[in-house]
């Protein structure tokens, strides 16, 4: 096919390499395997040393770490990430800020990303040129100021506690508010003052404080210019705010992709102007702070699914063996008993088959939340592989791990609901109970494969009880 300019491919080729963004593909494990010509003009070097290299190697020393620890496990874990903020090392010894959006495609026989890289510098200059159009210059160089220490701290946080303590921190430079405070959503609705002080925290509770409540309802910044507008809007807390000294207040929505997932609040102890300008200041935080969080509520939930069972929501083997490391290096310091129950289902295997697999599925869970209803708050259940569960026990003697162990028989004992709905199972439980200074020391591994050993010896014995083993 071909037109008045020459042939598609022709055409095609060409938007490739004169496109004003740079074009380029890489390997999953970050081999250039294309570029355009924009591409290899920013990073000076030609073609054919571009092709071939790691794109890593192209990336100033900062950004470096943020490749390897961010922009990869993120865009493997979702396929596709939008504009992540990289620096460029140039080959001749310069940098070059730029934005990268890249897609991981998986459908050919090599796995391969597809990335187009913009000029941030374009981008920043527009907006600095926004800001001088619309305050003084002192004014712009301290926004501006203010914005890149935001960056600069919200860029490594990877929990809540550190992101909230950057943006508060940020938040305090843009105001004189008395206090500032960083609040998180959660699963429910719930909220979490991640980091500052805010007031009425002896006598109000943190859903109950109405300010932030209507900001996170509304998704709109809430202003109160003065001790008269918070009587109007908040007439409840308009006594309590000012015997704490209160005379004004703003709290501005953090959003992502149209979802509240937090707010900045700051508290007045004088009447303000709580201007645009002021309030552009805070959304521009607002709006740095928001892909942080979102990622590290992300990091947050790829961290509780390597550790968690995806069936029964319990830790799995490893967090179990975490848990176990931890409650055996208290006990040996504090001189205390640990104890592990090795519990399998009697009756489960008969279940399986002729109520089949998604029945199963449902036993377990129901099993699961059986063992939450029943242990203790010391009590750690898991899930350990099949119809086994593992329960890790702190300041525990024989006595008590008995009691569980029979609290946990009784538990499982009861009629079924589901596709198995009147069945019944029971559990076989072996019980170790490793007392320091007692006993050799023992690993996490040790005192499972003892209260496993119980737990056959359970088994053996007729099933639907349990045997303790002492270390």
């Amino acid at each position: 096919m071909t037109d008045a300019g020459g042939t598609t491919d022709h055409i095609a080729r060409a938007l490739f390499h004169h496109a004003p963004a740079g074009l380029f593909a890489m390997t999953a494990d970050g081999v250039i395997r294309s570029a355009n010509d924009t591409f290899c003009e920013w990073t000076g070097y030609p073609r054919e040393d571009v092709v071939g290299r790691y794109f890593l190697a192209l990336l100033s020393r900062g950004s470096k770490l943020i490749f390897e620890t961010r922009y990869m496990p993120l865009l493997q874990a979702q396929s596709r990430l939008n504009e992540m903020m990289l620096t460029l090392s140039t080959s001749a010894g310069g940098t070059r800020d730029v934005l990268v959006s890249s897609v991981l495609d998986g459908s050919g026989a090599e796995p391969l990303v597809y990335a187009a890289v913009f000029d941030a510098g374009i981008r920043l200059k527009y907006e600095r040129d926004l800001l001088d159009a619309r305050r003084t210059a002192e004014t712009a160089v301290a926004r501006v100021r203010i914005l890149q220490a935001a960056a600069a701290g919200l860029a490594p946080a990877s929990t809540l506690a550190a992101f909230g303590s950057a943006l508060r921190v940020s938040a305090e430079m843009a105001t004189d508010a008395a206090h500032v405070s960083v609040i998180v959503t959660g699963p429910g609705g719930t909220r979490e003052l991640v980091s500052g002080a805010r007031p009425l925290a002896e006598t109000v509770e943190l859903a109950d404080l109405l300010p932030v409540g209507a900001a996170l309802a509304s998704g709109l910044p809430v202003l109160c210019r003065s001790a008269a507008d918070i009587a109007v809007s908040f007439p409840a807390l308009a006594a309590p705010l000012d015997a704490e000294g209160v005379e004004a207040l703003c709290v501005v929505p953090i959003i992502d992709n149209g979802t509240v997932s937090g707010a900045i609040a700051c508290w007045f102890q004088r009447q303000r102007v709580l201007d645009e300008n002021l309030l552009d200041l805070l959304g521009a935080l607002a709006t740095q702070a928001a892909p942080v969080l979102e990622r590290i509520h992300l990091q947050h939930q790829i961290e509780h699914q390597s550790l968690h069972d995806s069936l029964t929501g319990l830790p799995n083997r490893r967090a179990l063996q975490n848990r176990l490391r931890r409650l055996i290096g208290d006990a040996e310091r504090h001189g205390r008993a640990v104890a592990v129950l090795f519990l399998d289902l009697d009756g489960f295997k008969a279940i399986n088959d002729d109520f089949g697999h998604e029945a199963g599925d449902q036993v377990l869970q129901q099993v699961a939340v059986r063992l939450r209803r029943v242990l203790r708050e010391d009590d750690t259940p898991s899930r350990f592989g099949g119809d086994e569960f593992v329960i890790a026990s702190d300041r525990i003697d024989q006595t008590s791990a008995l009691e569980v162990a029979q609290r946990i028989r009784q538990a499982v004992r009861e009629p079924l609901d589901g596709l198995a709905r009147g069945q019944r199972v029971s559990a076989s439980i072996g019980i170790s109970v490793y007392t320091p200074g007692r006993a050799v020391p023992m690993s996490p591994d040790d005192l499972i494969a003892l209260a496993d050993e119980a737990m056959l010896a359970s088994k053996r014995a007729g099933k639907g009880r349990d045997t303790l083993l002492t270390a």
